[in-house]
């Protein structure tokens, strides 16, 4: 994994920010694929050839009426994406939400049968690199990026437009720290659990929830970066703990409310954040033996042979926006890479500490994926047969 030293200068900022706050039929080839935009920037009609651009886009969005959204996210999120972008753009947005994987063998089965269904992702890393583009499923996204504030390189963190993958299919704005450890406050008393290795303790033997790290998603990201620092023995003592297994996000974290279970590994964060806000008795904790920082689910792509590829390229667009990075950090609750959306909601131990040395998730990382699914199934699949 690579050092994001960067990242780390960065950060200061949105820490001061903080504390100042306080199945169809095959559809039909596209007539017109959006334009690819000019250079933005600059003066008089070459530096405002984008404005032309966007309101053909905008038109072609609407005459197509809707766009086909794949997430992992929660009702929250979705329905709020859905409300601002009707309001903006008059367009509907269709989203279908399920674990990656899945999800990822939904898309594919259909492709193999000439069903060309959703135009746009917004997933994780597992999904983009291990399962959409091993299929040729993704075209580059920043051919159809139009807007200048998206594009502008101070907009975001570091200075620079966010990329993750070489072919810049996958354009992350979320940034998200390895807080993958919650705990029921009811259950756990401060400072009794603060770090991974905690969990190994007798004590918590069947009173642990993971997210089943054996498929694609959350659960195999966490099982792939902390087995890496935690190692695979730390892994095998986990598995001896008994944890429950399931890929079911909101009975993570409502059986870890509710007090089934003291402790969840690989939690949603938008699930997590939801019933914090409730008041359920959960804390996420930042694990002391853990240093990772991802992209989460909060990766922009396009899906290519889009049945709205006007609406697709909108979306892109409106998403990487200061207006849609505050509907999605206010739903998730997770830190945007965009400087300027807001940071005032966010719970403070989701906030990176400028002291603090971190490493990212990389393509290459994620592309060992399989190795690491592997070890799992090894090593957590036999509870499955419980």
């Amino acid at each position: 994994m690579k050092l994001i030293t960067l990242f780390v200068a960065m950060i200061a900022v949105f820490t001061v920010a903080w504390l100042v706050a306080c199945t169809p039929p095959a559809a039909p080839a596209p007539t017109a694929a959006p334009a690819a935009p000019a250079a933005s920037g600059g003066s008089g009609p070459a530096g405002e050839a984008w404005r032309q651009q966007w309101e053909n886009i905008v038109a072609g969005a609407r005459k197509e009426g809707t766009v086909a959204v794949t997430s992992a996210w929660g009702p929250q999120t979705r329905n709020e994406v859905i409300k601002a972008v009707k309001e903006k753009y008059g367009i509907n947005v269709e989203i279908t939400s399920a674990p990656g994987s899945a999800l990822g063998e939904r898309i594919l089965s259909e492709r193999r049968a000439g069903i060309y269904s959703y135009d746009v992702a917004v997933q994780g890393t597992n999904f983009g690199v291990n399962l959409m583009k091993p299929n040729g499923v993704y075209d580059p996204v920043e051919p159809v990026l139009i807007l200048p504030e998206v594009k502008d390189p101070k907009a975001w963190l570091g200075g620079e437009f966010p990329r993750f993958d070489r072919a810049r299919t996958m354009i992350p704005f979320l940034a998200r720290l390895d807080t993958n450890l919650s705990i029921n406050t009811d259950q756990v008393k401060s400072g009794e659990i603060t770090a991974y290795k905690d969990l190994l303790a007798p004590k918590w033997k069947g009173k642990i929830v993971l997210k089943d790290p054996t498929k694609i998603g959350t659960g195999s990201g966490w099982f792939r970066e902390n087995g890496k620092d935690l190692g695979l023995d730390f892994m095998r003592a986990l598995a001896k703990q008994e944890p429950a297994l399931t890929i079911n996000d909101r009975q993570l974290v409502e059986w870890l409310a509710r007090g089934k279970y003291s402790a969840l590994i690989a939690g949603s964060s938008d699930e997590l954040f939801y019933f914090i806000k409730e008041g359920a008795p959960i804390s996420i904790l930042d694990a002391a033996d853990s240093r990772i920082l991802s992209p989460s689910s909060g990766m922009v792509s396009i899906i290519n042979r889009a049945p709205h590829p006007n609406a697709a390229a909108l979306f892109a667009n409106w998403i990487l926006t200061k207006e849609g990075q505050t509907v999605m950090t206010r739903t998730i609750g997770l830190l945007s890479r965009r400087l300027d959306a807001p940071t005032d909601h966010i719970l403070p131990v989701l906030i990176p500490n400028p002291g603090r040395k971190y490493t990212e998730y990389t393509e290459e990382g994620v592309a060992g994926d399989a190795e690491a699914l592997a070890a799992a199934r090894e090593i957590f699949g036999p509870l499955l047969e419980k």
